[in-house]
């Protein structure tokens, strides 16, 4: 099986390349080997490399920038969705896309229930609204696809597009500063790159087990930001002092989600979070 990643270069393709196993033929494209919204680039590309699969990580996801950026959002979330859905159609390739918990609005937060793939998604935000734009187009063309909501990543190659990732942010001030204020009212599922990967590659290996849908996949159990630095600081073994503060206390311009961690009731939830991030903690020290 021929498998094409686009944002080859991310962390979570970072990881899929770590896991897959020997009998797959694994071909990570950057951005600048593959601009997904340039639709003449995508067929010369993939018609000459003719994969079974592409696994879609490509996004625009620097959040409060995307509300400045609205067209560049929906260029890359939406439009070069519907590109790579328009190659996959016509040569009947499968398509695994990473979608996002900010598809969903928080309104939750009453009931304390996670989100499942049942419930309906109503962004706040531009990037939401443009990742949901890519999630329909998905739904409404294709037959074989994967459409997998993720949360709160974080992995060993850290986010490109974000200069790492907020576990190494968080081991970084906590050595330097040995003090730290974190927002302890959003409340989200912390998720290993790694974990997912895993969990992708059996996904296409028992296609049978798993229908074209969307899933949720991602680490177990609710965390706020403030409860993961927690954790990485005690797993690293830190003397650091964490303050919990509210969200008002670091304004952005995008409006985020309070409440948005995911649950499957589609046979996909990874591990319990705190027990991912000891390994990675573990892994790094």
């Amino acid at each position: 099986m021929k498998v094409v990643i686009t944002g080859g270069r991310g962390q979570l393709a970072t990881d899929l390349i770590a896991t897959k196993d020997e009998q797959l033929e694994v071909i990570p494209l950057s951005h600048s080997e593959l601009d997904i919204t340039d639709r003449e680039k995508i067929n010369e590309v993939l018609e000459n490399l003719k994969p079974d699969v592409i696994i879609n990580t490509a996004a625009f996801h620097k959040t409060d920038q995307c509300e400045d950026e609205v067209e560049k959002s929906f260029n890359i979330n939406s439009t070069g969705v519907k590109y790579l859905v328009e190659f996959a159609e016509k040569n009947d390739t499968f398509l695994i896309h990473i979608s996002t918990d900010y598809v969903f609005d928080g309104a939750k937060f009453s009931s304390r229930e996670p989100y499942t793939e049942e419930d309906t998604p109503n962004p706040l935000n531009i990037y939401g609204i443009s990742k949901l734009a890519g999630e329909t187009i998905i739904k409404n063309y294709l037959e074989k696809f994967y459409i997998l909501r993720v949360a709160s990543l974080y992995g060993k190659a850290g986010a490109s597009g974000k200069g790492g990732n907020f576990v190494y942010t968080i081991l970084k001030k906590a050595r330097e500063e040995g003090k730290l204020s974190v927002v302890n009212d959003i409340f989200m599922s912390p998720t290993s790159t790694k974990d997912i990967a895993v969990k992708i590659w059996e996904m296409l290996r028992q296609q049978d087990n798993f229908p074209p849908c969307i899933y949720h996949v991602t680490n177990q159990g609710v965390a706020t930001w403030y409860d993961f630095a927690k954790a990485i600081v005690e797993f690293a073994g830190i003397e650091c002092k964490i303050t919990p503060v509210s969200h008002t206390q670091f304004p952005s311009k995008a409006k985020r989600p309070l409440w948005s961690p995911l649950t499957s009731v589609k046979g996909t939830n990874l591990r319990h979070w705190k027990e991912a991030i000891e390994e990675f903690v573990n892994l790094l020290i």
